[in-house]
């Protein structure tokens, strides 16, 4: 069992850091990712020295990660602004889907190719679902960073500003719901692609009508509900059963069942136009998304940390962070080559291109899927990988928010170096035209 003051301690340091980190992210362009991914790697090299029991960290953290996928996914609905997607949505989408696809090749041709010389002892067919799986896992990018961040940047150009945003925020259901069809096909022993690929569709399907439909229904009773106190919970607790009922009924349909719901109630007025409704148009007020923005932040914050803590008590084998870093010096190649293919004939300048090649900072998602549903896979009679999905996605969090910072920092230095040098180019003019005007 888990003292309950050194735990309380540590907790009430998580959020504390959490709220630091985000106020130095606010103020500058440091991830707060970072800070919290290394606090957790302090805390889990305290806790080695201690006996504590591995099963029942991952038992807690099963029960809120079932939480956190619910908070995502109803986050991502809930801010999807359905004109700015249909505006944005022919390049958004297709950054999306070139990225998220170019991520699931390239982990698994990086994890056939070990498998085959060795190097991870798995079955080679093993190894072509186990890489669709981790390439889903960090296959998004983060909209807690990424939105902010492009909106701070005054060089990009407002079509850049909503391509990157609606990549960010779709990339997260996408890549829950293709990893819980990928580890449907290895935990029922069906590792069959094409029935892989049924499935997902077909997923999909199932979770678009429920969640469209619920949507509608809880719509006007959300609006009538709106002014009595505590009405967000009420809200929230009708998205944990429509996740649980759908999940329940047809594995993964609960994911794009509640990111579904999220749209619907918060786009009811647009929605509602759509369908020529003529009366009082209604949709989830701001202060409501304020409360779910700080749940959102709690869950964001846990996970980071807890995913240092499991790093460092599991003892990763050093192969995995070599595999790791091999994989994401591949997606850095991969992400500048999905740029180029979904900015073609765009009008992007070369500095958008730039930015949005290094706005790649993986998130909640990646922790969440890696944390909870890697050492099922594990016991799946994979001994051999123990701590891979783990260590991998650490130092693809990491790795990527580093990236990103650095990029981002670089490119913006050399944009006020152009923008200090036309500034004089232009006050040198304005001088020889007075000294010309008094001639």
């Amino acid at each position: 069992m888990i003292d309950v003051i050194p735990a309380l301690t540590i907790l009430g340091l998580i959020l504390i850091l959490g709220f630091v980190g985000n106020y130095i992210f606010n103020r500058t362009q440091i991830p707060s990712i970072v800070w919290l991914l290394l606090f957790g790697l302090i805390v889990g090299y305290v806790f080695r020295f201690q006996d504590i029991n591995q099963e029942l960290l991952r038992a807690i953290s099963g029960f809120f990660s079932a939480i956190a996928i619910v908070i995502i996914l109803f986050d991502g609905g809930i801010n999807i602004d359905l004109h700015q997607l249909f505006k944005g949505a022919p390049r958004g989408l297709l950054l999306t889907v070139t990225g998220f696809c170019l991520s699931i090749l390239a982990t698994m041709t990086i994890m056939i190719t070990l498998a085959s010389t060795g190097v991870i002892n798995i079955a080679l067919e093993t190894s072509v679902v186990i890489g669709i799986a981790l390439g889903a896992i960090i296959g998004g990018t983060s909209s807690p960073i990424v939105i902010p961040l492009a909106n701070r940047l005054k060089n990009l150009q407002d079509k850049t500003k909503m391509v990157l945003s609606i990549e960010s925020i779709i990339t997260d259901p996408l890549a829950i719901v293709v990893f819980l069809a990928a580890f449907f096909m290895i935990t029922s022993g069906e590792a069959n692609v094409a029935g892989g690929v049924n499935r997902l569709v077909s997923t999909f399907s199932v979770g678009a009508v429920v969640g469209v439909l619920l949507g509608g229904i809880w719509l006007p009773v959300m609006h009538h509900i709106r002014k009595e106190q505590f009405s967000y919970v009420v809200t929230l607790a009708v998205a944990f059963l429509i996740y649980s009922l759908t999940e329940s009924w047809w594995t993964g349909a609960g994911a794009i069942s509640c990111l579904m719901f999220g749209l619907v109630l918060g786009n009811g007025k647009k929605i509602l136009k759509m369908i020529n409704y003529h009366g009082i148009g209604f949709e989830m007020d701001q202060q409501t998304k304020q409360s779910h923005a700080l749940i959102s932040f709690v869950m964001r914050t846990f996970f980071f940390v807890f995913l240092g803590i499991m790093v460092t008590i599991q003892e990763v084998k050093f192969e995995f962070i070599v595999i790791g870093i091999l994989i994401l010096i591949v997606l850095l190649i991969l992400r500048y080559l999905a740029v180029i293919l979904s900015t073609h004939r765009g009008g992007f300048e070369k500095d958008d291109k730039q930015s949005m090649a290094v706005m790649m900072p993986r998130g909640l998602a990646a922790a969440i899927l890696a944390i909870t549903y890697g050492p099922q896979l594990v016991d799946r009679g994979l001994p051999s990988l123990d701590g891979f999905y783990e260590g991998i996605a650490f130092v693809i969090i990491l790795g990527t928010a580093i990236i990103c910072t650095v990029g981002v920092s670089i490119i913006c230095h050399f944009e006020m170096k152009k923008l200090k040098t036309s500034e004089k180019s232009t006050n040198n003019e304005d001088v020889e035209v007075a000294f010309e005007n008094k001639k």
